[in-house]
């Protein structure tokens, strides 16, 4: 691209671009970034610059998507500079290029709760600029070309590691990145579109950095080689392992309905040539009705199954984690029952806190959102094991907050939630009254606050607990 500075031939690092909408009021052509830079960044004082009126995205008509920024690298600054967008010095074109083009369906969950059909979004090449699209159909037929098995498997893995933020759903923000919702199809208003070269290389130097690390801590700790390490893909109820011929089990099933596994690898099996068999997934749908709807029973009944398959192939003493959150005590029993019926006894509960989250998952909690999850850990159920699940005290659910109010060290609103959720899987107890917006709802009614820098609860109000 050209550098405004010094006329040159600079090199793009990134474009953002913008929605242009119609606005509400003089049906004139706007475009986001504009109106919200002029705002100051204040999306509640946006106004259309034709006719002053308030602007307000939700409900406006959305015209198209212009670039609006290049951030480009060029000899003349020692730094990446921001310029006003300019045509690219060299066409694009897709002529000869193989790209995968899969629809969407419209039953997906997805494209439901993404609202594809609003925005003419049918298949997963619409999420890729045309430029982009170029450039990673020329590099998978490249990695395509590579003879060596395992180089052309690890430059697929880095290859396919790239693809969410080398499409439009990678979320601009005037003071930084904020990545790609991992969650559903969501295109921001301002979103990147970044050089693919440049988000290759980093992750292709990444790995090797990862490699280098493993075998120098290997190294280090008396491995001369790498051990044989095997890799099998297969259903979790029909596991291709001979019978107690496993030590220990670590497993991370999809939690309900939260994030929909299927549909959100559609663009990396698109890809890779191989998808998902949805009508098979673990998970529980919000919206489909009838019989085709994948039910709450319907997805204990797959638990059960891989847990049961889990029993048998591990060997006698074995354990088994698994990884589990929910925001739904009704999912947390459906567990327990799980646990129950597939022949197994939680031993040991703990919290998984996987760090920092997002604003919303800060504030979470007082939005029926958890951010952490616990690891069940179990045996299996010996011949004298009878643990059956009992419905709780009377009480329990009071005493239970106020124990985890009364925890050492700084609480959110999750930790309250999931340190009661803990004291009633230990105890055998059904979790179906413990649902995170009774917990919400009581914390803040005992005068508790939530501090919004960090997200930790604070005693608004004098009140004992």
């Amino acid at each position: 691209t050209r550098c405004a500075r010094c006329d040159g031939a600079g090199t793009l690092s990134k474009t953002v671009w913008s929605f242009q909408y119609a606005c509400g009021n003089c049906n004139l052509p706007l475009t986001y970034y504009e109106v919200f830079k002029a705002s100051g960044w204040v999306k509640g004082a946006m106004s259309c610059p034709h006719c002053a009126e308030r602007f307000q995205p939700r409900g406006a008509a959305r015209l198209d998507e212009v670039p609006v920024l290049d951030q480009i690298r060029c000899r003349c600054a020692s730094t990446l500079r921001d310029q006003v967008h300019s045509p690219p010095l060299i066409p694009v074109s897709l002529d000869g290029l193989r790209y995968p083009d899969i629809e969407i369906g419209t039953g997906r969950q997805m494209f439901q709760a993404s609202a594809l059909r609003k925005h003419g979004l049918f298949t997963t090449g619409a999420f890729f600029s045309t430029r982009n699209l170029a450039v990673l159909a020329a590099l998978h037929m490249a990695i395509a070309a590579e003879r060596d098995d395992q180089v052309r498997q690890k430059l697929l893995f880095a290859f396919t590691a790239i693809l969410t933020r080398a499409s439009k759903r990678y979320q601009w923000h005037p003071k930084r990145p904020l990545n790609a919702a991992n969650q559903n199809y969501y295109i921001a208003p301002v979103f990147y579109e970044w050089n693919v070269y440049e988000l290759f290389d980093r992750k292709v130097k990444a790995s090797l950095r990862s490699d280098a690390f493993i075998e120098a801590e290997m190294r280090g700790r008396g491995f001369r080689a790498r051990p044989t390490s095997r890799y099998r893909v297969c259903s979790a109820d029909a596991l291709d392992l001979a019978n107690g011929s496993v030590d220990y089990v670590f497993t991370d099933p999809p939690f309900g309905s939260q994030i929909f596994y299927s549909d959100m690898n559609l663009f990396q099996e698109a890809w890779l040539g191989t998808f998902t068999n949805e009508e098979h997934e673990a998970v529980v749908d919000r919206s489909r009705r009838g019989s085709s709807r994948r039910s709450p029973q319907r997805y204990e009944s797959i638990i059960v199954g891989a847990l049961r398959e889990c029993g048998r192939v591990l060997k006698s003493g074995g354990w088994l984690s698994m990884v589990f959150s929910n925001s739904s005590g009704d999912m947390w029993t459906l567990v327990q029952r799980a646990i129950h019926a597939s022949g197994f006894v939680l031993e040991h509960v703990t919290l998984l806190d996987k760090g920092q989250r997002s604003v919303k998952g800060l504030t979470s909690g007082f939005e029926n959102v958890v951010t952490a999850d616990l690891i069940l850990t179990m045996r299996k159920a010996g011949l004298t094991d009878s643990r059956v699940l009992q419905e709780p005290p009377r009480g329990a659910l009071e005493r239970a907050i106020l124990n985890a109010l009364r925890q050492p060290g700084p609480l959110t609103p999750t930790h309250v939630y999931l340190w009661v959720v803990t004291e009633y899987l230990r105890n055998e107890w059904r979790v179906d009254e413990v649902a995170v917006k009774t917990i919400r709802d009581d914390v803040a009614a005992r005068g508790y606050d939530l501090d919004p820098a960090t997200g930790v609860l604070f005693a608004g109000r004098t009140i004992a607990v």
